[in-house]
């Protein structure tokens, strides 16, 4: 199978150095030209779970008119607002074939994905693998936890399975889910309850599970996305917010990608994660007074290195 990491930072080269050891052929895709210069000069270095580092020899492009053609899969990880754009390029070198994955955070991916190149092309996909870009050709893996892959509103198909199979085969814990747009909330909720926290104070996820005041902020944050979810048609117990703050404990080592952004003063994805609760609220008549403040707070940071 010929794949292509479509937007390959942290998590997309994770993703692809574990799909590099099986029987497919691996393609990493990014404008980040120095991380992937170095990923083709020298191959991806990951420091594992374990504290070492290991190489993986990675094919790396940041050039569009050397994009493979006809990818038989499309795993999408690029920033939520770059979705559009993105899929503009990666339409123009498909096959009638080429099924395209969306495994990224916040919420209208797979919605964006499907109008760009047909419903009957997309996969949706939730992970909670943890992944930290250091620098140019080397991230850390920040956690383990499970990925599920579905078809958007539908049931489990012979191509979910087949890529479930190939991602199991790379080692990564995968399930076929025919709930994956309950599952992509739950995965926003996680991420409601961790992104923009630790962007705001620069803790690492972990820290949120130790330290009292980041605990109850994360469990304000995230009763008011349940609240927001099942008013949207997802409801989920209350039990979901002790698992917000078992997420961080068990990422304790990761930077949350928002974090990241924020580190290297670049826009953040804010508008998909907690502005999205804010928004939705406003739509079902919730209130989401912390949401709303962290949005606020992650824009007005924002301004301050031109991340706008």
């Amino acid at each position: 199978m010929d794949i292509l990491i479509v937007g390959a930072g942290a998590l997309g080269c994770l993703i692809g150095a574990r799909l590099s050891e099986t029987d497919a052929s691996v393609v990493l895709f990014s404008t980040n030209r120095p991380h992937m210069e170095a990923v083709r000069k020298s191959g991806l270095n990951i420091e594992e779970l374990d504290g070492k580092v290991r190489n993986y020899p990675m094919s790396g492009i940041w050039e569009v008119d050397k994009l493979p053609r006809d990818p038989d899969l499309a795993i999408v990880v690029v920033k939520s607002y770059a979705t559009d754009e993105a899929m503009s390029i990666v339409r123009n070198i498909r096959s009638a074939s080429t099924v395209f994955l969306t495994l990224q955070n916040g919420i209208g991916n797979w919605e964006r994905m499907a109008r760009a190149v047909g419903k009957e092309a997309v996969l949706a996909g939730s992970t909670a693998q943890g992944s930290t870009l250091l620098g140019p050709g080397l991230i850390r893996h920040g956690g383990n936890g499970p990925t599920y892959i579905g078809e958007p509103g539908g049931a489990i198909s012979e191509r979910v399975e087949r890529v479930v199979a190939l991602f199991r085969q790379a080692g990564l814990a995968t399930e076929p889910s025919d709930q994956i747009e309950k599952l992509i909330w739950q995965k926003l909720i996680v991420n409601v309850g961790i992104n923009a926290i630790t962007a705001l104070t620069g803790i690492r996820n972990g820290r949120i599970a130790e330290v009292e005041e980041a605990a109850g902020l994360c469990r304000a944050a995230v009763i008011e996305a349940l609240a927001v979810a099942g008013a949207k048609g997802f409801p989920m117990g209350e039990e979901m917010v002790e698992r917000v703050i078992s997420v961080a404990a068990a990422t304790a080592r990761n930077r949350s990608s928002m974090g990241q952004d924020v580190d290297r003063k670049k826009r953040t994805e804010i508008d998909a994660i907690n502005g999205a609760i804010v928004r939705f609220g406003c739509e079902a008549g919730v209130a989401t007074p912390v949401n709303g403040t962290l949005t606020s707070l992650i824009k007005v940071l924002e301004t301050q290195y031109g991340g706008r």
